[in-house]
């Protein structure tokens, strides 16, 4: 196989923090968004550009992704969700793969009302919707080989403890109340603990009332690593 040569040094340093990225486990916050998902939660992920370019900065462009198979749900006629089994595939410089397998799942998008060329419930775009299934499927791929595996891999974000290792890194102070409480916050959130749950394991009525973010954080912890159970 040739090899590839890159001539641009902004792609090289890309190519550093990219692999910065990969070894220490920790997706850049930058890159990290949020959205809605069934059942009124909110999850984290990082869209389908940053994933494939990472995994191109790392592997020099070697790498590939196919469809296995096609799910409809709950049937092909009169689909709600599309379902995609992915294969990516990576090459190293001599040539020898590695793969990894995952599915991919997208909703059926239907327009919300009538207009002048389509009826309410008409699908909006079935292939879009095929897209969406496929980049979600690649993602998770690209996770199992470690790409914001912090993220897809089912590794908690720990963000309260991010938070602190941030501060000691930067000089900012860790005892500020408002960054720790915004930790806290996200540590609860990322984990989808009921905040009557924390309170009740915090022994406080509102948490107003919590004085050692660092202490609640521990608390919460070990109610999460220890099966929930309280």
């Amino acid at each position: 196989m040739n090899k590839l040569t890159i001539f641009n040094s902004d792609v090289s340093k890309d190519i550093q923090a990219a692999i910065k990225a990969l070894v220490s486990g920790r997706t850049p916050k930058e890159d990290v968004r949020e959205r809605d998902i069934r059942g009124g939660d909110k999850a984290k992920y990082v869209n389908t550009y940053y994933m494939t370019r990472q995994a191109s900065l790392l592997t020099g462009w070697r790498w590939s992704s196919k469809c296995l198979r096609e799910r409809y749900f709950p049937n092909e006629e009169t689909p709600k969700e599309i379902g995609a089994l992915m294969e990516v595939t990576l090459f190293d410089q001599e040539g020898n793969s590695f793969s990894h397998q995952s599915w991919g799942s997208a909703d059926i998008k239907r327009h919300a009302k009538d207009s002048k060329n389509y009826k309410i419930g008409d699908v909006i775009s079935f292939f879009d919707d095929h897209k969406a299934a496929y980049s979600d499927g690649i993602k998770k791929c690209l996770s199992y080989f470690g790409i914001a595996n912090d993220i897809y891999g089912g590794r908690d974000l720990n963000l309260f403890e991010e938070e602190l290792q941030d501060g000691q890194q930067t000089g900012v102070t860790v005892t500020d109340i408002t960054a720790l409480r915004n930790a806290f916050d996200s540590y609860i959130k990322d984990n989808h603990i009921r905040y009557d749950i924390v309170l009740r394991l915090l022994s406080v009525s509102s948490v107003n009332e919590i004085q050692d973010y660092r202490a609640a954080y521990k608390v919460m912890k070990e109610y999460v690593e220890g099966g929930r159970k309280a």
